[in-house]
């Protein structure tokens, strides 16, 4: 089987982990990095032993490649994904795909019209157990879906990293309202959200949120997210998803999968479920989210997670901000 060559754009935390997967994977080939930052850059090309550089222009000068994972903050998205899909790339997004539903319309538009194959990295998608509770939905073994809830509760550290550039909702809330909307399978007719804004007022962002969701096929949707706990939780993020059927229900909870460390000063609850170090390898989520980008692009097939997808992510992240703003219900925005 051949390799997929592939490059990644923006080495930060996450897209150090991409390009570490690329090269460890069996069918892949890691063959260049981007990013602004040339320490950044050199550092991590160091590391793989690959050519680095700043400018995406300069990669497709000098590198032939296949695929890309774009690892950039959204607000350089677009800038960053458009020259490699005009060059024939195909391309592993971050979400968000933009920091605005505009923008990302606009996004998806030209990449569309450049005809490349496109995932966009959802990575609850490829969790064994929320991919098990969609199987367990769409099979129609529990009956009728009432409603669904999911969670995700991280530690104010989140808000003092990421809260300089982005938000709670886009950030981290976007997860589960695209995991809520890929189990309900169904239109959106309308959202209301509340919000509070203490700790992060100063970067003009929300602490906590909680969303309601109306699909309508009739089930409600609730999310609950917050940035708000102390550093010293045991667990750096504490996630569930609860679904309620007439006959049957799915319930996940955690990301430690059973594993509790106790040490002499604390308690703690590593992440097993999205990037964990094991055996000296990625695992976890990330990693089978570039499995199956990688196997369907050499396949030539289209991966899961499409702009589509990540379009009605966004919308419901969208429409939980106007809703909050409002104080009042509201539908989604059409795509235009």
């Amino acid at each position: 089987m051949r390799l997929l060559r592939s490059a990644v754009v923006g080495v930060g935390a996450i897209g150090s982990l991409h390009a570490r997967i690329y090269r460890e994977h069996p069918f892949s080939e890691l063959v260049g990095i981007v990013d602004a930052n040339p320490a950044t850059a050199e550092a991590v090309a160091g590391e793989f032993d690959v050519p680095w550089f700043t400018e995406v222009s300069d990669l497709l000068d000098a590198c032939d490649f296949d695929a890309a994972s774009v690892a950039v903050p959204e607000h350089h998205r677009h800038a960053t994904a458009l020259p490699l899909a005009r060059a024939g790339k195909h391309l592993l997004l971050e979400k968000p795909l933009a920091p605005s539903l505009p923008e990302t319309d606009r996004l998806i538009a030209d990449i569309e019209d450049s005809g490349v194959l496109t995932m966009v990295n959802f990575i609850l998608r490829f969790d064994p157990r929320y991919s098990e509770a969609k199987a367990a939905v769409s099979s129609g073994s529990m009956g009728d879906v009432h409603t669904i809830f999911v969670r995700r509760r991280g530690s104010s550290l989140g808000a003092d990293v990421y809260g300089v550039w982005t938000d709670l909702l886009i950030s981290t809330g976007i997860h589960d309202l695209d995991v809520m909307a890929w189990l309900a399978d169904s239109a959106v007719t309308r959202v209301y959200a509340e919000t509070i804004s203490k700790r992060s007022a100063p970067y003009g962002h929300d602490d906590a949120v909680m969303a309601l969701v109306r699909f309508e096929n009739g089930i409600i949707g609730s999310l609950e997210t917050s940035w708000v706990l102390p550093t010293s939780i045991p667990a750096p993020l504490d996630a569930s998803l609860q679904v309620v059927a007439t006959e049957g229900g799915v319930f996940v909870e955690g990301s430690n999968h059973g594993l509790t460390v106790v040490e002499s000063d604390r308690m703690t609850l590593p992440d097993l479920t999205h990037w964990p170090i094991s055996r000296d390898r990625v695992q976890g989520d990330l990693a089978a989210s570039l499995d199956h980008f990688i196997r369907s692009i050499l396949a030539n097939t289209r991966p899961d997670v499409s702009l589509a997808d990540a379009r009605l992510a966004h919308a419901l992240v969208d429409a939980a901000k106007r809703s909050a703003r409002l104080n009042q219900p509201v539908g989604l925005t059409p795509a235009r």
